[in-house]
């Protein structure tokens, strides 16, 4: 597989005419142009004839209602005699378009969409990309690659160049066009690019004219198939896209919790220690997390004896102080007569083939490996019981690792699917998926009242369903640490919600100051864990000098504390499929005064909360940039400040910049500050009001690991507060009592110095939890 090569747009013969149907011939055959539309401006274009009978995607796209004739809500798409595209609104202003005889193009088995592009477009998605948010005139690849295997250390130590393609392949494309968002996914799972219009050179060293003129989206092979979605705006265009594709189910709490791991933490004694430390510095876990030493000789499905003599005992023990074990899952099994597991898979002929018809064989861990052929429902099954047994000993979570698929030196082309049927391109990309889903059944079929947390190193569109994505192996330096904001943003708005970096850097030795910053940075990412490889500097938190461990210390609880407002995210993620983690031009216009489009090192966690980290080796003050026209509070001044403008924020060890918006009310849990407890009926409403006037949201809350909410146990309360000059009136109303009533208390700023519930005269009370910041007040009734 070529990496940087790509299928060349002057070797493709573009189709210049269609018949009535939209049959057309080329060189190389007859074929068929297949259009429709659905509701929700969702529309489909689609090529089938000799070598694109079939679409390979293992599982299927959630399309709404199909529509008569080639026309949306507020959009109509055509498909013009002389091979042109175009999608225009119906008061006919035109969104996207191709030069006639440009729009299809073959070359063999490859397939071309070519559109025209506009100077002021503007490109973002395209699931893992390491190469920044913004991703005008560039060419990608969406091929799943074990980057520290396939790439030189430059580019995966300090991007030079960025290594492309990465571990997850989502081929979707998000246009922005002035005030207008397009999104565009390509339905294929063969390996896939887009360009946006990138420049073209020879060698590198001179650029060739007449090239980055239009957006092209094509494959090497497999069956074209193209999904073209009008926003309008990028909320709209985000959760019609994450419905299509498919939600995040709501995962259980703990695993929003933080988590704790390290290449080198191998026995019930190591974890055992790490609860221990974690206990005596008063910092909350939740998962502690096992690399491959804990196989006997990287076995799947083993724990050596010598450091887990009862695995189970080892797990319920650490289960009655709510900490979970978390061991890595690897696809590879040791092909070795004898082992149980091979024996087996090798009895259910679950194993994927080589060319010969004898099981591909590739060179990992455990050595001379076998692999799961997940393309097969019968390897699928297979695989899961294998899982379900081993989450029996109380294993409720895993993560999944290898699964590009990672071979080794063993070249993975010879890797075959559906029984040495199917060729390694047409499953490649889906290996992971179909890890995720079989690993997914085995945990609900061990733990059926419980729901079950997977992290996989791959994916593809989809993937979402099942697991949730970890960036991969990343350093620990500073490039790493602001590339994984344009990360973590871009897989969000292609699907992926449910991600995040390893805090602190995988590979190298981290800093106290840059593992302080990345913490204060990734607090409230979707996923925090402390991950570091074997033979580098230990990472947790006492690991460091006092003053360290105070910040490290302090931003974990205060996920905690967060921890309420990140679960009702998780909520109207599963519900409408509304992004988590966003950039700002999400919730707020781009303008010229603000051109919030261009912003990369801020985010918004949901729609009240916005960081602004410091993200550069020994950076001083930064630029902040508060968009809209309300207020917002400056947590680290404790202290109101107006938007639709930039300003300076300065560094501070213990702080970083962290705004409230104007109107929020944020559910924060009420616990001690080591506690890592989830009650989710007992919580502190933040409520950030500046000046006289009303705001209001909904808190949903359940037992945060079961799948009882599904069935009716679940409360809903709706929170309404008014202010008047330095007085407050809350009223709450349920809406839902599944779960009971909740216990609530709330806290307001300094300035407020009375507060009614329901009518009730609160009083003022002793606040629980890590302080967000100086100057609030908690009131009860």
């Amino acid at each position: 597989m070529h990496f940087h090569k790509y299928p060349y747009a002057s070797n493709f013969e573009f189709v210049s005419s269609y018949t009535a149907r939209r049959s057309f011939r080329t060189s190389q055959g007859s074929f068929q142009l297949n259009a429709s539309a659905s509701t929700q401006d969702i529309y489909h274009v689609s090529v089938s004839g000799k070598g694109w009978e079939q679409n390979e995607a293992q599982i299927k796209l959630r399309l709404p209602k199909p529509k008569d004739k080639l026309e949306g809500e507020r959009t109509r798409m055509s498909i013009s005699a002389d091979g042109a595209f175009s999608l225009e609104t119906l008061d006919g202003r035109a969104l996207l378009g191709s030069n006639p005889g440009r729009f299809f193009g073959q070359c063999g088995e490859a397939s071309i969409f070519e559109f025209q592009r506009e100077h002021d477009d503007r490109f973002y998605g395209m699931g893992e990309k390491w190469s920044g948010f913004e991703h005008s005139d560039k060419t990608h690849k969406f091929w799943n690659t074990d980057i520290w295997g396939d790439f030189n250390p430059a580019s995966y130590i300090d991007g030079k160049p960025a290594p492309d393609p990465a571990y997850v392949a989502i081929p979707y494309l998000i246009l922005k066009r002035g005030q207008d968002y397009i999104g565009l996914l390509l339905d294929n799972p063969h390996a896939t690019f887009i360009s946006t219009a990138a420049k073209l050179s020879i060698a590198g060293q001179m650029e060739l004219a007449g090239g980055g003129n239009s957006i092209q989206l094509g494959a090497e092979c497999g069956q074209p198939s193209l999904y073209i979605i009008y926003g309008p705006s990028l909320p709209e265009l985000t959760r019609k896209f994450q419905q299509f594709v498919g939600t995040t189910p709501l995962p259980p709490a703990w695993s929003l919790g933080y988590q704790q791991c390290r290449w080198g933490y191998m026995s019930e004694k190591d974890l055992v220690g790490l609860d221990r430390e974690f206990t005596r510095h008063g910092i909350p876990v939740d998962g502690l997390w096992l690399d491959i030493e804990y196989m006997r000789g990287y076995r799947v499905f083993t724990f050596d004896a010598k450091h887990f003599p009862d695995p189970q005992k080892a797990a319920a023990k650490l289960a009655k102080k709510g900490r979970k074990i978390v061991p890595i899952i690897d696809p590879g099994v040791k092909h070795e007569p004898g082992y149980d597991v091979y024996e087996r898979g090798h009895a259910a002929k679950a194993f994927c083939l080589n060319q010969q018809g004898g099981e591909y064989i590739g060179l990992v861990w455990p050595g001379e490996t076998a692999f799961p052929d997940y393309s097969m429902k019968s390897a699928r099954k297979w695989w899961a019981k294998e899982v379900a047994d081993f989450a029996s000993l109380g294993i409720v979570g895993a993560w999944l690792d290898m699964n590009d698929p990672s071979t080794g030196k063993s070249d993975n082309a010879q890797m075959l699917f559906n029984k040495g049927q199917k060729p390694h391109t047409s499953y490649h990309n889906q290996y992971a998926l179909g890890m995720a889903m079989a690993s997914r059944e085995g945990f609900l079929d061990a733990h059926p009242e419980q729901r079950p947390f997977l992290l996989s190193r791959s994916g593809c569109t989809g993937s979402q369903r099942f697991t949730a994505i970890w960036t991969g192996d990343n350093y620990s330096n500073y490039h790493h640490l602001r590339n994984s904001i344009a990360t973590t943003l871009n897989l969000a708005l292609s699907g992926i919600p449910f991600n995040g970096p390893d805090a602190g850097g995988f590979g190298g030795d981290t800093t106290p100051e840059l593992i302080s910053d990345w913490f204060k940075a990734g607090f409230l990412f979707p996923f925090l864990r402390n991950h570091s490889i074997a033979h580098s500097r230990q990472q947790e938190p006492w690991a460091f000098d006092a003053k360290t461990l105070r910040t490290l210390t302090r931003y974990i609880r205060l996920r905690y504390r967060f921890r309420p407002y990140l679960y009702q995210l998780f909520i109207a993620q599963e519900k409408d499929g509304e992004a988590i983690l966003r950039p700002l031009f999400y919730d707020f216009e781009s303008t010229e005064k603000l051109p919030l489009d261009k912003v990369d090192d801020q985010f918004m966690v949901g729609p009240s909360v916005m960081q602004a980290p410091f993200l550069d080796e020994g950076l001083k003050q930064r630029n902040v940039t508060l968009p809209g026209e309300e207020r917002w509070f400056d947590v680290s001044a404790a202290k109101w400040t107006k938007g639709g403008r930039t300003l300076r924020a300065k560094a501070a060890q213990d702080a970083t910049p962290l705004y409230i918006r104007e109107g929020s009310i944020l559910p924060l849990a009420r616990l001690a500050p080591e506690d890592h407890a989830f009650i989710a009926a007992r919580v502190d409403f933040h409520i950030f009001l500046s000046r006289s006037g009303k705001t209001m949201t909904s808190y949903a809350f359940d037992d945060g690991e079961s799948f009882a909410y599904k069935k009716g146990k679940r409360s809903v309360v709706e929170i309404s507060a008014e202010r008047k000059g330095r007085s407050l009136a809350i009223d709450l109303r349920y809406k839902k009592q599944g779960f009971g009533q909740g216990d609530f208390t709330f806290t307001t700023e300094s300035a407020i110095e009375s507060v009614t519930v329901n009518g009730v005269a609160a009083t003022r009370c002793k606040p629980q939890g890590e302080p967000v910041c100086k100057g609030l007040v908690t009131w009860s009734v």
